[in-house]
């Protein structure tokens, strides 16, 4: 089997791009795929009211789809991500949903990506709440 993305697609939206967590701390989780199958993640911290002086990790891995599941890998991990168009934003506030990942299964205990859900950037949805 290929490690490559043998289809670019789900339910007719495209899944390449950047996917966020939404956190009220001081830390945020960005994973990125990269057309041809490279995944970067990137884990962001900072000091309450700092931002701007936020230090990032990154990690590098691959990544490939089949039908609704994506599987990144990296450090040895693999995690296993369900693309849902419509990710509900209910524990955020928000009514509604917008296209996200979130864990499908049980995870490594070393994954950094965890159970957290990840929203598609941007997040228009955070213009307001419906």
């Amino acid at each position: 089997m290929s490690m490559l993305p043998r289809c670019r697609k789900t339910d007719g939206q495209p899944v390449e791009g950047s996917y966020s967590t939404v956190s009220e701390s001081e830390w945020n989780i960005i994973l990125t795929l990269k057309k041809g199958g490279t995944a970067e993640i990137h884990v962001e911290s900072w000091a309450p009211g700092d931002y701007d002086n936020r230090s990032t990790v990154k990690t590098e891995g691959r990544w490939r789809l089949e039908e609704n599941s994506i599987t990144v890998e990296y450090n040895g991990i693999k995690d296993r991500l369900i693309f849902e168009p419509e990710l509900s934003l209910s524990v955020l506030g928000y009514k509604g949903g917008a296209p996200g990942l979130i864990q499908r299964g049980p995870f490594a205990k070393d994954s950094i990506l965890r159970d957290y859900r990840l929203w598609k950037l941007p997040h228009t949805f955070a213009r307001g709440k419906g």
